[in-house]
């Protein structure tokens, strides 16, 4: 072969060998991991998070995790006297107060190619004062009286939910309660994440321990 074909040949196979490592490689995320964390922490406080998509979590899986979480708050509020309009209203009070008050933020802690690990900092909830709380508040108590009282009288649940002037109290009363849960002082984690397959198949950034992290974001 001549050396001037030998040339062009070598020059070829240099370039077919880059073009295969440029294509062949391992897709990397296109969402930073420390976005992807955030969204996945809000989720878990509050079943929603403007940064939901940076998770790669399916429909499926993120109406799991809503379900989960606001369904837990539903039923909480649902112990009060509170129709269901009204139970769905604070909910969605509570979590608005919950997203200003925790105020997660979540920064690279080490930029790793592999295993990035994310800082998470937040003022969770404090369970055990909120307890003590519901059975301390001068409101609180002051409800239980009330309701007791209402209801030696003979009014039935279904009439209190459907009384306009006792829901207004009774969503005072809670608001009052909500407004005062105690958090704690603002705490960090650490989450080491792994790249991982997601929504339409496309490569995210998750937590390797997801379970860690909701534990860490609920205060539990």
């Amino acid at each position: 072969m001549p050396k001037k074909m030998s040339r062009i040949a070598l020059t070829m196979v240099a370039l077919l060998a880059v073009l295969c490592l440029a294509g062949c490689g391992a897709e990397k995320p296109k969402e930073s991991a420390d976005k992807a964390v955030l969204g996945w922490a809000e989720m878990y406080a509050y079943g929603v998070s403007d940064n939901e998509s940076a998770t790669g979590m399916t429909k499926a899986q993120s109406d799991q995790v809503s379900e989960k979480v606001i369904g837990d708050m539903l039923k909480a509020f649902s112990m009060f006297p509170l129709s269901q309009q009204n139970v769905e209203a604070m909910t969605t009070e509570y979590i608005t107060k919950l997203q200003a008050a925790m105020e997660i933020k979540t920064k690279i802690k080490k930029d790793d190619a592999e295993h990035p690990v994310v800082e998470v900092s937040a003022a969770v909830i404090d369970h055990q004062g909120a307890d003590k709380l519901a059975q301390t508040s001068e409101d609180m108590i002051a409800l239980g009286v009330v309701l007791g009282q209402l209801r030696a009288q003979g009014f039935t649940d279904e009439q209190l939910k459907a009384d306009a002037d006792f829901q207004n109290a009774v969503m005072e009363c809670v608001r009052s309660y909500v407004d005062e849960i105690p958090l704690k002082a603002t705490q960090t984690f650490e989450v080491k994440c792994s790249a991982d397959k997601g929504d339409g198949g496309k490569m995210y950034w998750v937590p390797e321990d997801p379970q860690a992290l909701m534990n860490f974001i609920t205060g539990m």
